[in-house]
């Protein structure tokens, strides 16, 4: 797993938030979790062109 805001790759685990697991960056300090996005960016552009 990546760091999706500076795509690094120490991680370490810092708990669990809504059932999935939290994970800490050491490069940048961000925090992340292993959930998938909710919503595709195909099904995001649909329903901007529909609004």
């Amino acid at each position: 797993m990546d760091c999706p805001s500076c795509h690094g790759t120490d991680l370490i685990k810092r708990g669990r938030k809504a059932g999935h697991q939290r994970y800490c960056c050491l490069t940048c300090g961000r925090y992340s979790t292993d959930s998938q996005p909710r919503f595709s960016a195909k099904t995001k552009a649909m329903a901007i062109e529909m609004y």
